[in-house]
């Protein structure tokens, strides 16, 4: 179908909606009435809890399960959060996932749909949806989407993408009247373009700290701008994201806090989802301890001084280095402060190896 005849019929059909509406219930529909007296506030709530929902049903299901196969959610509970994707989004599994890989294969590179480093900020936040759409028909994502395996339901939703919207737009008008229904229509398509495709991606490829310096690409983490990052389900620790883009959780660093992985841990708790990949901050720290104890190992200057205090502190030199190595893994080992000062030094020297892309095999 067209979309001038989509358009038409939505017109049409609002008209409809608005004099069965405002000649049986009223003008304000079942529940408009609490809007009127503090609409920005009422407004205001009700963004900021469908933008919730809606990119939390995006990122663990779209993004964490079916793109990165991170964890897989109890069939029921997944159709659930797709079937709200559709009604708020128009989004599709197979449309959103194919767009999704094409985006980690080429990232901040020409091929990339929504790199901001090859169009610009401003282009990414605010066109980045248009770029979504024109991607969806590239040749190489089409290649991709027939890869995915669909059931009925979903192969339903991919094919009649303006059913969900329209549905939930007469559901609105008759909850809220024909007025108060647009305006929470437009709020609901702007959610995707302003909060997911366009905002992730701009920010978090333009601002922030870097945990992953060999992620590949521009990926940044601003998780530190707290509120928008829960409404967003953690999708701003997006450096994690890259560099370790199987795992199921997005918090990598003692002080970063991703929602979305305890909503994973919650409903593993009930059953309703099971983790297949996760790298937590136990897992960085287990990393960082391997990485020393290879340093350790292969680098002269530190394996040198290694040996001189391990006969200073009377013990062998296998024995302190795993010592500094548990250390570092955070388990319960006592140093003084020149061992804690060296393992500070191996730290530092593990970040800028990995900087510079070093390795010792």
């Amino acid at each position: 179908m067209s979309v001038i005849f989509l358009l038409s019929f939505f017109v049409a059909s609002f008209f409809t909606a608005k004099f069965a509406v405002t000649s049986t219930l009223g003008e304000f529909g079942l529940i408009g009435q609490v809007f009127t007296s503090y609409p920005w506030i009422a407004w205001t709530v009700y963004t900021i809890i469908v933008s919730h929902l809606t990119i939390t049903a995006m990122s663990l299901s779209f993004h964490r399960s079916h793109t990165h196969k991170g964890v897989e959610f109890y069939p029921a509970l997944d159709m659930l959060m797709q079937v709200w994707l559709w009604c708020i989004t128009s989004m599709s599994k197979p449309d959103w996932v194919s767009v999704h890989v094409y985006h980690h294969a080429w990232s901040d590179t020409e091929k990339d749909p929504h790199s901001p480093a090859v169009k610009g900020f401003w282009r990414v936040f605010l066109l980045g949806v248009f770029d979504y759409s024109k991607a969806k028909s590239h040749p190489e994502v089409l290649k991709i989407r027939r890869t995915i395996k669909l059931n009925r339901l979903e192969k339903f939703i991919s094919e009649n993408l303006f059913f969900g919207p329209y549905i939930f737009s007469m559901f609105l008008i008759i909850l809220v009247g024909p007025q108060m229904g647009l305006v929470l229509l437009i709020t609901n398509f702007m959610i995707s373009p302003l909060f997911a495709v366009g905002g992730v991606n701009a920010l978090a490829h333009t601002w922030g700290y870097r945990t992953h310096k060999n992620s590949g690409d521009n990926s940044r983490n601003i998780g530190f701008l707290f509120p928008l990052n829960f409404i967003i389900c953690g999708e701003l620790d997006h450096n994690n994201h890259h560099a370790h883009q199987r795992s199921a959780s997005f918090r990598h660093r003692w002080f970063e806090f991703d929602i979305g992985w305890a909503y994973i841990c919650t409903l593993s708790k009930l059953k309703l989802a099971q983790v297949r990949h996760s790298y937590t901050t136990s897992t960085l720290k287990e990393e960082m301890s391997a990485k020393v104890r290879a340093l350790l190992d292969k680098d002269m200057r530190f394996k040198k001084k290694l040996e001189e205090l391990s006969q200073e502190y009377q013990v062998s030199a296998q024995e302190l280095r795993e010592r500094l190595a548990l250390y570092v893994q955070g388990k319960k080992v006592q140093l003084d402060e020149r061992l804690k000062a060296l393992v500070e030094e191996l730290m530092r020297t593990v970040q800028v190896n990995d900087e510079l892309g070093l390795a010792y095999s």
